[in-house]
């Protein structure tokens, strides 16, 4: 009992910040969203979707602002999606690493920002922004093809891919 209690005593008195690095990104890319309008009537609220690819031959892990959130894992190879409902204006932040303890490190890390947008005249629009980070060679991409706003019901589809 005592060999147990050695070893789990330092790590229990750890700090917790130590774990984690705090992780603040810096936008390197801006996509505005390109307009496609769905069959969806227009609410108060804006249904927006989320995938990510993972393409880095291990598995991510998340964190960000979305609820219901990601998967908290996807595996290599697989797709992580999010479907939340979001007053408008509004956005949602959100991160994929192969290591969230060391996200500027030797990881590779992506955070993407989605921020929606009402005019004067009730048109939507989309800005979706783009970092990268990490040691690893790490390449964050949006699929423009795939990604697009509803200028009337503010409804998004957002599909990012990190390798």
């Amino acid at each position: 009992m005592k060999r147990l209690l050695a070893f789990a005593l330092p790590l229990a008195l750890a700090p917790t910040s130590a774990l984690a690095e705090p992780f603040s990104p810096s936008w390197t890319e801006t996509f505005v969203l390109p307009s496609r309008r769905s069959e969806t009537n227009a609410s108060l609220w804006a249904q927006q979707d989320f995938y990510v690819g993972n393409f880095t031959g291990v598995t991510l892990f998340t964190e960000g602002t979305l609820t219901p959130p990601f998967p908290t894992t996807v595996t290599a190879g697989n797709y992580g999606w999010a479907s939340v409902l979001t007053w408008i204006p509004g956005g949602h932040t959100y991160t994929y690493s192969t290591d969230l303890g060391n996200r500027t490190g030797n990881a590779k890390t992506c955070s993407w920002q989605l921020v929606v947008t009402l005019d004067s005249n009730r048109v939507c629009s989309g800005v979706l922004q783009q970092a990268a980070a990490g040691t690893q060679g790490v390449q964050c991409a949006i699929d423009s093809a795939q990604s697009f706003i509803d200028p009337v019901t503010c409804q998004s589809q957002v599909v990012t891919y990190i390798q």
